[in-house]
Protein backbone atom coordinates (compact mmCIF):
# COMPACT_ATOMS: atom_id res chain seq x y z
CA UNK A 1 0.00 0.00 0.00
CA UNK A 2 2.91 2.45 0.90
CA UNK A 3 4.64 1.55 -2.30
CA UNK A 4 1.40 2.76 -4.77
CA UNK A 5 0.99 5.47 -2.49
CA UNK A 6 4.53 6.96 -3.32
CA UNK A 7 3.84 6.14 -6.94
CA UNK A 8 0.32 7.69 -6.62
CA UNK A 9 2.19 10.90 -5.65
CA UNK A 10 4.77 10.76 -7.91
CA UNK A 11 2.81 10.18 -10.58
CA UNK A 12 1.79 13.54 -11.15
CA UNK A 13 5.11 14.74 -11.92
CA UNK A 14 5.67 12.12 -14.64
CA UNK A 15 2.50 13.36 -16.32
CA UNK A 16 3.54 17.16 -16.40
CA UNK A 17 6.30 16.20 -17.76
CA UNK A 18 5.44 13.83 -20.53
CA UNK A 19 2.46 16.83 -20.93
CA UNK A 20 5.09 18.94 -21.46
CA UNK A 21 7.04 16.96 -24.18
CA UNK A 22 4.79 16.91 -27.96
CA UNK A 23 6.84 17.96 -31.36
CA UNK A 24 5.28 21.42 -31.08
CA UNK A 25 7.47 21.99 -27.57
CA UNK A 26 10.52 20.08 -28.86
CA UNK A 27 10.77 22.17 -31.79
CA UNK A 28 10.34 24.94 -30.08
CA UNK A 29 13.27 23.84 -27.73
CA UNK A 30 15.57 22.62 -30.41
CA UNK A 31 17.75 25.42 -30.14
CA UNK A 32 18.18 25.27 -26.83
CA UNK A 33 18.62 21.79 -27.29
CA UNK A 34 21.15 22.36 -30.07
CA UNK A 35 23.09 24.68 -27.74
CA UNK A 36 23.17 21.94 -24.76
CA UNK A 37 24.96 19.62 -27.14
CA UNK A 38 27.22 22.58 -28.74
CA UNK A 39 28.36 22.97 -24.91
CA UNK A 40 28.70 19.63 -24.30
CA UNK A 41 30.98 19.20 -27.57
CA UNK A 42 33.08 22.62 -26.46
CA UNK A 43 33.19 21.57 -22.67
CA UNK A 44 34.37 18.22 -23.98
CA UNK A 45 37.12 19.18 -26.58
CA UNK A 46 38.92 21.90 -23.49
CA UNK A 47 39.10 19.32 -21.36
CA UNK A 48 40.21 16.54 -23.40
CA UNK A 49 43.16 18.81 -24.65
CA UNK A 50 44.01 19.76 -20.95
CA UNK A 51 44.21 16.21 -20.09
CA UNK A 52 45.85 15.59 -23.61
CA UNK A 53 48.75 18.61 -22.30
CA UNK A 54 48.82 17.28 -18.40
CA UNK A 55 49.60 13.50 -19.84
CA UNK A 56 52.28 15.10 -22.05
CA UNK A 57 53.88 16.57 -19.12
CA UNK A 58 57.39 14.34 -18.61
CA UNK A 59 57.60 12.18 -15.42
CA UNK A 60 54.68 12.92 -13.92
CA UNK A 61 52.40 13.67 -15.98
CA UNK A 62 50.13 10.28 -15.55
CA UNK A 63 50.04 10.74 -11.90
CA UNK A 64 48.96 14.49 -12.05
CA UNK A 65 46.01 13.82 -14.51
CA UNK A 66 44.57 10.76 -12.31
CA UNK A 67 45.26 13.61 -9.47
CA UNK A 68 42.76 15.63 -11.39
CA UNK A 69 40.37 13.01 -11.63
CA UNK A 70 40.40 12.59 -8.03
CA UNK A 71 39.88 16.18 -6.87
CA UNK A 72 36.76 16.67 -9.79
CA UNK A 73 34.88 14.16 -6.97
CA UNK A 74 36.07 15.93 -3.79
CA UNK A 75 35.03 18.78 -5.35
CA UNK A 76 31.64 17.84 -5.87
CA UNK A 77 31.08 15.84 -2.43
CA UNK A 78 31.15 19.63 -0.70
CA UNK A 79 29.18 21.27 -3.33
CA UNK A 80 26.44 17.69 -3.28
CA UNK A 81 25.85 17.67 0.14
CA UNK A 82 25.52 22.03 0.18
CA UNK A 83 23.13 21.74 -2.50
CA UNK A 84 21.01 18.57 -0.42
CA UNK A 85 21.23 20.69 2.41
CA UNK A 86 19.69 23.74 0.74
CA UNK A 87 17.32 21.66 -1.72
CA UNK A 88 16.11 19.51 1.77
CA UNK A 89 15.01 22.37 3.49
CA UNK A 90 12.91 23.85 1.04
CA UNK A 91 11.39 20.46 -0.43
CA UNK A 92 10.73 19.24 3.50
CA UNK A 93 9.81 22.43 4.90
CA UNK A 94 8.94 25.16 2.67
CA UNK A 95 6.99 23.96 -0.32
CA UNK A 96 3.46 24.37 -1.15
CA UNK A 97 2.22 21.39 -1.28
CA UNK A 98 3.46 20.19 1.97
CA UNK A 99 -0.04 21.72 3.88
CA UNK A 100 -2.09 19.77 1.24
CA UNK A 101 -0.15 16.53 1.82
CA UNK A 102 -1.00 16.97 5.94
CA UNK A 103 -4.52 17.39 5.67
CA UNK A 104 -4.81 14.44 3.30
CA UNK A 105 -4.27 10.35 4.31
CA UNK A 106 -0.82 10.32 3.51
CA UNK A 107 1.65 8.76 5.90
CA UNK A 108 4.80 10.19 7.14
CA UNK A 109 7.39 8.34 5.53
CA UNK A 110 5.41 8.62 2.19
CA UNK A 111 6.01 12.37 2.42
CA UNK A 112 9.26 11.71 3.17
CA UNK A 113 10.44 9.39 0.14
CA UNK A 114 8.17 11.66 -2.16
CA UNK A 115 10.45 14.91 -0.87
CA UNK A 116 13.83 12.74 -0.57
CA UNK A 117 13.48 11.95 -4.46
CA UNK A 118 12.76 15.74 -5.07
CA UNK A 119 15.69 16.90 -3.20
CA UNK A 120 18.06 14.17 -4.90
CA UNK A 121 16.79 15.20 -8.60
CA UNK A 122 16.26 18.68 -7.81
CA UNK A 123 19.86 19.17 -5.96
CA UNK A 124 22.02 16.66 -8.40
CA UNK A 125 20.43 17.80 -12.18
CA UNK A 126 22.99 20.04 -12.26
CA UNK A 127 26.49 17.43 -12.01
CA UNK A 128 24.62 14.81 -14.35
CA UNK A 129 23.95 17.89 -17.25
CA UNK A 130 27.36 19.21 -17.04
CA UNK A 131 29.96 16.98 -15.72
CA UNK A 132 29.68 13.59 -18.13
CA UNK A 133 32.21 15.45 -20.71
CA UNK A 134 34.61 15.20 -18.27
CA UNK A 135 34.32 11.67 -17.63
CA UNK A 136 34.10 11.10 -22.05
CA UNK A 137 37.12 12.96 -22.38
CA UNK A 138 38.82 10.73 -19.54
CA UNK A 139 37.49 7.48 -21.43
CA UNK A 140 38.75 8.54 -24.83
CA UNK A 141 42.08 9.82 -23.73
CA UNK A 142 42.86 6.38 -22.01
CA UNK A 143 41.21 4.70 -24.84
CA UNK A 144 39.03 2.51 -22.11
CA UNK A 145 36.24 -0.33 -22.60
CA UNK A 146 32.24 0.35 -22.73
CA UNK A 147 32.29 -0.97 -19.36
CA UNK A 148 34.40 1.84 -18.25
CA UNK A 149 31.33 4.45 -18.87
CA UNK A 150 28.49 1.89 -17.18
CA UNK A 151 30.50 1.40 -14.28
CA UNK A 152 31.24 5.54 -13.77
CA UNK A 153 27.17 5.90 -14.15
CA UNK A 154 26.50 3.58 -11.93
CA UNK A 155 29.51 5.25 -9.56
CA UNK A 156 28.54 8.40 -9.97
CA UNK A 157 24.74 7.89 -8.86
CA UNK A 158 25.69 6.05 -5.97
CA UNK A 159 27.83 9.03 -4.83
CA UNK A 160 24.86 11.01 -5.35
CA UNK A 161 22.65 8.38 -3.32
CA UNK A 162 25.75 9.32 -0.47
CA UNK A 163 25.98 12.60 -0.73
CA UNK A 164 22.09 13.20 -0.39
CA UNK A 165 21.22 10.74 2.48
CA UNK A 166 24.41 13.06 3.91
CA UNK A 167 22.57 16.32 3.24
CA UNK A 168 19.08 15.49 3.70
CA UNK A 169 19.88 13.80 7.58
CA UNK A 170 21.72 17.14 8.21
CA UNK A 171 18.50 18.88 6.97
CA UNK A 172 16.55 17.07 9.50
CA UNK A 173 18.35 17.47 12.31
CA UNK A 174 19.24 21.29 11.78
CA UNK A 175 15.64 21.95 11.13
CA UNK A 176 14.93 20.21 14.48
CA UNK A 177 17.72 22.33 16.49
CA UNK A 178 17.10 25.65 15.28
CA UNK A 179 13.25 26.93 14.91
CA UNK A 180 11.98 29.70 12.62
CA UNK A 181 12.71 32.59 14.99
CA UNK A 182 15.96 31.69 15.25
CA UNK A 183 16.82 30.73 11.23
CA UNK A 184 18.64 33.40 10.83
CA UNK A 185 21.26 32.56 12.90
CA UNK A 186 21.21 28.54 12.18
CA UNK A 187 21.70 29.68 9.10
CA UNK A 188 24.46 31.70 9.33
CA UNK A 189 26.15 28.75 11.70
CA UNK A 190 25.87 26.66 8.55
CA UNK A 191 27.77 28.84 6.90
CA UNK A 192 30.81 29.52 8.87
CA UNK A 193 30.79 25.51 9.73
CA UNK A 194 31.06 24.63 6.73
CA UNK A 195 33.58 27.22 5.63
CA UNK A 196 35.64 26.64 8.31
CA UNK A 197 35.30 23.14 7.95
CA UNK A 198 36.49 23.15 4.09
CA UNK A 199 39.27 25.29 5.00
CA UNK A 200 40.64 23.11 7.38
CA UNK A 201 40.42 20.22 5.27
CA UNK A 202 41.99 22.20 2.37
CA UNK A 203 44.88 23.19 4.78
CA UNK A 204 45.55 19.45 5.26
CA UNK A 205 45.52 18.38 2.30
CA UNK A 206 47.51 21.41 0.62
CA UNK A 207 50.91 20.44 0.46
CA UNK A 208 53.83 22.48 2.31
CA UNK A 209 56.95 22.64 -0.06
CA UNK A 210 55.85 24.77 -3.40
CA UNK A 211 58.36 27.04 -4.02
CA UNK A 212 60.14 25.19 -6.85
CA UNK A 213 59.55 22.97 -9.32
CA UNK A 214 61.26 19.96 -7.36
CA UNK A 215 59.21 20.45 -4.37
CA UNK A 216 56.20 20.61 -6.80
CA UNK A 217 56.73 17.66 -8.43
CA UNK A 218 57.66 16.14 -4.97
CA UNK A 219 54.67 17.00 -3.71
CA UNK A 220 52.69 16.07 -6.84
CA UNK A 221 53.74 12.63 -6.08
CA UNK A 222 52.71 12.64 -2.63
CA UNK A 223 49.48 14.59 -2.60
CA UNK A 224 46.01 12.77 -1.31
CA UNK A 225 43.33 14.88 -2.10
CA UNK A 226 40.74 13.08 0.26
CA UNK A 227 40.57 10.79 2.89
CA UNK A 228 39.70 7.06 2.92
CA UNK A 229 36.70 7.97 5.13
CA UNK A 230 35.15 10.17 2.05
CA UNK A 231 33.04 9.05 -1.03
CA UNK A 232 34.95 11.01 -2.95
CA UNK A 233 38.25 8.67 -2.58
CA UNK A 234 35.96 5.25 -2.87
CA UNK A 235 34.64 6.34 -6.09
CA UNK A 236 38.21 6.97 -7.46
CA UNK A 237 39.57 3.69 -6.23
CA UNK A 238 36.97 2.24 -7.95
CA UNK A 239 37.17 3.94 -11.21
CA UNK A 240 40.91 4.41 -12.19
CA UNK A 241 41.52 0.76 -12.58
CA UNK A 242 39.46 0.67 -15.90
CA UNK A 243 42.33 3.23 -16.94
CA UNK A 244 44.61 0.20 -17.18
CA UNK A 245 41.80 -1.95 -19.00
CA UNK A 246 40.90 -3.52 -15.88
CA UNK A 247 37.71 -4.18 -14.36
CA UNK A 248 36.29 -1.95 -11.49
CA UNK A 249 37.61 -2.65 -7.65
CA UNK A 250 35.01 -4.68 -6.46
CA UNK A 251 36.09 -3.84 -2.81
CA UNK A 252 35.19 -0.26 -2.84
CA UNK A 253 32.48 -0.31 -5.79
CA UNK A 254 30.71 -3.17 -2.38
CA UNK A 255 31.58 0.25 -0.45
CA UNK A 256 29.59 2.49 -2.60
CA UNK A 257 26.83 0.58 -3.17
CA UNK A 258 26.77 0.07 0.60
CA UNK A 259 26.55 3.60 1.69
CA UNK A 260 24.72 4.68 -1.01
CA UNK A 261 22.10 1.94 0.67
CA UNK A 262 22.85 3.24 4.33
CA UNK A 263 23.06 6.94 3.85
CA UNK A 264 19.72 6.70 2.05
CA UNK A 265 18.48 4.51 5.18
CA UNK A 266 19.51 6.83 7.61
CA UNK A 267 17.69 9.87 6.09
CA UNK A 268 14.55 8.39 6.11
CA UNK A 269 15.03 6.96 9.39
CA UNK A 270 16.09 10.34 10.65
CA UNK A 271 12.82 11.95 8.83
CA UNK A 272 10.71 9.68 10.29
CA UNK A 273 11.93 10.73 14.09
CA UNK A 274 11.85 14.46 13.45
CA UNK A 275 9.75 15.43 10.38
CA UNK A 276 6.01 15.55 12.34
CA UNK A 277 7.99 18.26 15.29
CA UNK A 278 9.68 19.84 12.66
CA UNK A 279 6.56 21.07 11.10
CA UNK A 280 5.18 22.02 14.16
CA UNK A 281 8.31 23.76 14.99
CA UNK A 282 8.69 25.76 11.61
CA UNK A 283 5.37 28.02 11.91
CA UNK A 284 6.80 31.44 11.45
CA UNK A 285 6.97 33.75 14.58
CA UNK A 286 8.85 36.97 15.28
CA UNK A 287 8.48 40.37 16.77
CA UNK A 288 6.62 43.67 14.24
CA UNK A 289 9.62 45.58 13.67
CA UNK A 290 8.75 49.41 13.40
CA UNK A 291 10.01 51.17 10.58
CA UNK A 292 11.87 53.04 12.27
CA UNK A 293 13.44 56.36 10.58
CA UNK A 294 12.94 54.98 7.33
CA UNK A 295 9.48 55.66 7.17
CA UNK A 296 10.28 59.17 6.18
CA UNK A 297 11.86 57.89 2.76
CA UNK A 298 9.27 57.10 0.20
CA UNK A 299 11.29 55.40 -3.09
CA UNK A 300 9.58 57.25 -5.82
CA UNK A 301 8.27 55.13 -9.18
CA UNK A 302 11.88 54.97 -10.35
CA UNK A 303 13.02 52.60 -7.44
CA UNK A 304 9.52 51.34 -6.48
CA UNK A 305 10.13 47.85 -7.47
CA UNK A 306 14.01 48.44 -6.64
CA UNK A 307 13.05 49.08 -3.18
CA UNK A 308 10.13 46.29 -2.63
CA UNK A 309 12.54 43.90 -3.68
CA UNK A 310 15.31 44.60 -1.36
CA UNK A 311 12.48 44.50 1.40
CA UNK A 312 10.64 41.40 0.47
CA UNK A 313 14.78 40.04 0.42
CA UNK A 314 15.88 41.08 3.76
CA UNK A 315 12.23 39.14 4.77
CA UNK A 316 12.69 36.11 3.16
CA UNK A 317 15.85 34.24 4.84
CA UNK A 318 15.26 31.87 2.41
CA UNK A 319 16.85 34.28 0.03
CA UNK A 320 19.24 36.26 2.05
CA UNK A 321 20.77 33.11 4.27
CA UNK A 322 22.25 31.49 1.03
CA UNK A 323 24.73 34.23 1.17
CA UNK A 324 26.62 32.84 3.90
CA UNK A 325 27.15 29.70 1.88
CA UNK A 326 27.96 31.46 -1.23
CA UNK A 327 30.60 33.75 1.12
CA UNK A 328 31.85 30.27 2.64
CA UNK A 329 32.16 28.70 -1.21
CA UNK A 330 34.24 32.06 -2.51
CA UNK A 331 36.70 32.06 0.47
CA UNK A 332 37.70 28.18 -0.50
CA UNK A 333 37.59 29.05 -4.53
CA UNK A 334 40.04 32.28 -3.25
CA UNK A 335 42.40 29.76 -1.21
CA UNK A 336 42.54 27.55 -3.70
CA UNK A 337 44.01 30.13 -6.18
CA UNK A 338 46.30 31.09 -3.65
CA UNK A 339 47.49 27.93 -2.66
CA UNK A 340 48.72 27.20 -6.58
CA UNK A 341 52.60 27.13 -7.15
CA UNK A 342 52.67 30.00 -10.21
CA UNK A 343 56.14 30.65 -9.83
CA UNK A 344 57.26 27.01 -9.16
CA UNK A 345 55.56 25.81 -12.58
CA UNK A 346 56.15 28.82 -14.48
CA UNK A 347 58.97 26.54 -16.27
CA UNK A 348 55.92 24.42 -17.45
CA UNK A 349 54.75 27.22 -20.04
CA UNK A 350 55.96 30.44 -21.35
CA UNK A 351 52.41 31.36 -20.21
CA UNK A 352 51.64 30.16 -17.11
CA UNK A 353 50.70 33.33 -15.96
CA UNK A 354 48.23 34.31 -18.88
CA UNK A 355 46.81 30.93 -18.79
CA UNK A 356 46.15 30.79 -15.22
CA UNK A 357 44.00 34.35 -15.65
CA UNK A 358 41.91 32.18 -18.00
CA UNK A 359 41.29 29.22 -16.08
CA UNK A 360 40.28 31.88 -13.36
CA UNK A 361 37.73 33.94 -15.37
CA UNK A 362 35.92 30.40 -16.75
CA UNK A 363 35.73 29.30 -13.40
CA UNK A 364 34.21 32.68 -12.23
CA UNK A 365 32.21 32.66 -15.48
CA UNK A 366 30.78 29.26 -13.75
CA UNK A 367 30.33 30.76 -10.36
CA UNK A 368 28.36 34.01 -12.40
CA UNK A 369 26.13 31.59 -14.13
CA UNK A 370 25.39 29.77 -10.83
CA UNK A 371 24.89 33.30 -9.04
CA UNK A 372 22.61 34.64 -11.44
CA UNK A 373 20.43 31.19 -11.79
CA UNK A 374 19.54 31.57 -8.23
CA UNK A 375 19.24 35.38 -7.71
CA UNK A 376 18.45 37.43 -11.50
CA UNK A 377 16.94 34.41 -13.16
CA UNK A 378 14.29 33.75 -10.31
CA UNK A 379 13.75 37.33 -9.82
CA UNK A 380 10.62 37.95 -12.31
CA UNK A 381 8.94 34.22 -10.64
CA UNK A 382 9.27 35.78 -7.22
CA UNK A 383 6.23 38.05 -7.48
CA UNK A 384 4.37 34.78 -7.77
CA UNK A 385 0.48 34.65 -8.53
CA UNK A 386 0.68 38.43 -6.90
CA UNK A 387 1.97 39.69 -10.33
CA UNK A 388 -1.66 41.00 -11.30
CA UNK A 389 -0.83 43.60 -8.76
CA UNK A 390 2.10 44.55 -10.80
CA UNK A 391 -0.12 44.21 -14.09
CA UNK A 392 -2.38 46.56 -12.57
CA UNK A 393 -0.06 49.33 -11.41
CA UNK A 394 1.20 52.04 -13.31
CA UNK A 395 4.40 50.41 -13.88
CA UNK A 396 5.82 50.26 -17.06
CA UNK A 397 6.88 46.20 -17.73
CA UNK A 398 10.38 47.49 -19.16
CA UNK A 399 10.66 49.96 -16.20
CA UNK A 400 9.85 46.51 -13.82
CA UNK A 401 12.41 44.42 -16.02
CA UNK A 402 14.81 47.07 -15.54
CA UNK A 403 14.75 47.45 -11.46
CA UNK A 404 14.58 43.81 -11.89
CA UNK A 405 18.06 43.82 -13.62
CA UNK A 406 19.43 46.79 -10.82
CA UNK A 407 18.23 44.57 -8.20
CA UNK A 408 20.68 41.92 -8.23
CA UNK A 409 22.99 42.76 -11.39
CA UNK A 410 25.01 45.44 -8.59
CA UNK A 411 25.70 43.02 -5.97
CA UNK A 412 26.22 40.12 -8.18
CA UNK A 413 28.89 42.14 -10.24
CA UNK A 414 30.99 43.81 -7.30
CA UNK A 415 30.82 40.01 -6.10
CA UNK A 416 32.22 38.55 -9.16
CA UNK A 417 34.67 41.77 -9.97
CA UNK A 418 35.76 41.52 -6.25
CA UNK A 419 36.48 37.53 -6.39
CA UNK A 420 38.28 38.02 -10.01
CA UNK A 421 40.89 40.90 -8.49
CA UNK A 422 41.62 38.93 -5.25
CA UNK A 423 41.88 35.80 -6.80
CA UNK A 424 44.00 38.03 -9.31
CA UNK A 425 46.25 39.46 -6.38
CA UNK A 426 46.78 36.06 -5.01
CA UNK A 427 48.58 34.79 -8.02
CA UNK A 428 50.60 37.87 -8.44
CA UNK A 429 48.46 39.30 -11.78
CA UNK A 430 49.28 43.37 -12.36
CA UNK A 431 49.45 45.45 -14.71
CA UNK A 432 47.65 44.94 -17.85
CA UNK A 433 46.73 41.08 -17.28
CA UNK A 434 44.50 42.95 -14.70
CA UNK A 435 42.88 45.77 -15.98
CA UNK A 436 41.97 43.32 -19.14
CA UNK A 437 40.54 40.56 -17.08
CA UNK A 438 38.41 43.32 -14.40
CA UNK A 439 37.08 44.69 -17.80
CA UNK A 440 36.08 41.33 -19.29
CA UNK A 441 34.25 40.19 -15.85
CA UNK A 442 32.45 43.42 -15.38
CA UNK A 443 31.30 43.09 -19.48
CA UNK A 444 30.00 39.35 -18.26
CA UNK A 445 28.60 40.40 -15.66
CA UNK A 446 26.61 42.71 -17.55
CA UNK A 447 25.35 41.11 -20.21
CA UNK A 448 25.09 37.47 -18.31
CA UNK A 449 22.63 39.76 -15.91
CA UNK A 450 20.66 41.02 -18.54
CA UNK A 451 20.47 37.60 -19.88
CA UNK A 452 19.05 36.39 -16.57
CA UNK A 453 16.35 38.70 -16.39
CA UNK A 454 15.40 38.52 -19.33
CA UNK A 455 15.21 34.62 -19.19
CA UNK A 456 13.52 34.96 -16.02
CA UNK A 457 10.53 36.93 -17.61
CA UNK A 458 10.25 34.94 -21.12
CA UNK A 459 10.24 31.63 -18.57
CA UNK A 460 8.38 33.02 -15.53
CA UNK A 461 7.12 30.67 -13.02
CA UNK A 462 4.60 32.53 -10.93
CA UNK A 463 3.56 28.84 -9.85
CA UNK A 464 6.17 26.75 -7.51
CA UNK A 465 6.44 24.74 -4.78
CA UNK A 466 9.75 26.53 -3.13
CA UNK A 467 12.06 29.37 -5.46
CA UNK A 468 15.00 26.95 -5.18
CA UNK A 469 13.11 24.70 -7.82
CA UNK A 470 12.29 27.74 -10.15
CA UNK A 471 16.03 27.76 -11.64
CA UNK A 472 16.49 23.89 -11.59
CA UNK A 473 13.26 24.09 -14.63
CA UNK A 474 13.97 23.81 -18.05
CA UNK A 475 14.21 27.58 -18.47
CA UNK A 476 17.08 27.89 -15.91
CA UNK A 477 19.19 24.69 -17.42
CA UNK A 478 18.82 26.52 -21.03
CA UNK A 479 19.93 29.69 -19.12
CA UNK A 480 22.66 28.31 -17.26
CA UNK A 481 23.80 27.12 -20.77
CA UNK A 482 23.93 30.23 -23.29
CA UNK A 483 25.12 32.18 -20.04
CA UNK A 484 28.29 29.62 -19.76
CA UNK A 485 28.62 29.67 -23.38
CA UNK A 486 29.02 33.57 -23.67
CA UNK A 487 31.40 33.09 -21.24
CA UNK A 488 33.41 30.16 -23.47
CA UNK A 489 32.53 32.62 -26.40
CA UNK A 490 34.01 35.68 -25.10
CA UNK A 491 36.56 34.24 -23.15
CA UNK A 492 37.80 32.25 -26.25
CA UNK A 493 38.01 35.01 -28.55
CA UNK A 494 40.11 37.03 -26.19
CA UNK A 495 42.82 34.26 -25.95
CA UNK A 496 42.67 34.23 -29.44
CA UNK A 497 43.70 38.03 -29.37
CA UNK A 498 46.03 37.35 -27.12
CA UNK A 499 47.73 34.49 -29.14
CA UNK A 500 48.03 36.79 -32.21
CA UNK A 501 49.35 39.94 -30.55
CA UNK A 502 51.83 37.93 -27.86
CA UNK A 503 53.09 34.71 -30.40
CA UNK A 504 53.60 36.81 -33.89
CA UNK A 505 56.62 38.61 -34.12
CA UNK A 506 54.92 40.89 -36.88
CA UNK A 507 51.43 41.33 -37.52
CA UNK A 508 49.91 41.10 -40.72
CA UNK A 509 47.02 42.89 -42.39
CA UNK A 510 44.70 39.91 -41.82
CA UNK A 511 46.03 39.17 -38.29
CA UNK A 512 44.88 42.51 -37.48
CA UNK A 513 41.42 42.06 -39.67
CA UNK A 514 40.79 38.87 -37.09
CA UNK A 515 41.32 40.30 -34.14
CA UNK A 516 39.58 43.37 -34.93
CA UNK A 517 36.95 41.11 -36.33
CA UNK A 518 37.40 39.45 -33.08
CA UNK A 519 36.70 42.51 -30.79
CA UNK A 520 33.85 43.68 -32.60
CA UNK A 521 31.95 39.44 -32.16
CA UNK A 522 33.21 39.52 -28.43
CA UNK A 523 30.86 43.11 -28.51
CA UNK A 524 28.29 41.84 -30.08
CA UNK A 525 27.44 38.69 -28.70
CA UNK A 526 27.74 40.29 -24.99
CA UNK A 527 25.25 43.05 -26.54
CA UNK A 528 22.97 40.25 -27.95
CA UNK A 529 23.04 38.45 -24.66
CA UNK A 530 21.88 41.24 -22.71
CA UNK A 531 19.18 43.36 -25.01
CA UNK A 532 17.62 40.45 -27.04
CA UNK A 533 15.91 38.01 -23.50
CA UNK A 534 15.34 41.79 -22.12
CA UNK A 535 13.26 42.69 -24.89
CA UNK A 536 11.39 39.30 -26.05
CA UNK A 537 11.07 39.07 -21.81
CA UNK A 538 9.32 42.31 -21.72
CA UNK A 539 6.91 41.30 -24.83
CA UNK A 540 6.35 38.14 -22.82
CA UNK A 541 5.35 39.64 -19.67
CA UNK A 542 2.95 42.24 -21.45
CA UNK A 543 1.26 39.47 -22.78
CA UNK A 544 0.83 37.64 -19.80
CA UNK A 545 -2.66 38.53 -18.21
CA UNK A 546 -3.38 34.92 -16.89
CA UNK A 547 -0.78 33.73 -14.09
CA UNK A 548 0.60 30.09 -14.88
Amino acid sequence: MTENMVLLLIRPKFLSLKNSISARIVLRRLPFIAIGIGFWVLFYIGTYKVLSYVRGIEFFGEILSKKLFSMTFFSLLGFLILSNIITAISSFYLSRDIPFFLSRPVEIKDIIRLKSFESILNSSWMVMSFIPPVFIAYGVSYNVPINYYISILVALLLFIFITAGIGISIAHILTRLFPAKKARNALLGIGIIFFLLLYFILRSIIPGDLSTPEGLINSVMTFRTDSPLLPSYWITEAILPMFKNNGPDLFYSFVLLSNGAFFLLLSAIIGQWFYRGNIERIQPSGKIIGRGFLKYFYPNKNMAIIYKDIKMFFRDTGQWSQIFIIGALIMVYIYNFKSIPVDAISGLSPFIKELMVLVNMVMAGLVLSAVAARFLYTSVSLEGQAFWVIRTTPVDIARFLRSKFLYASIPVTLLIVFLVFVTNLAMDIKGMLMSVSIATVLMLCISVSGLGTGFGAIYPKFKYENIASVSMSIGGMVFMLIAFSVVIVTLSLEAWIFYLYNLMTELTIFEKIQIAVSLILILLVNAAAFYLPMKIGRKKLQGHIEII
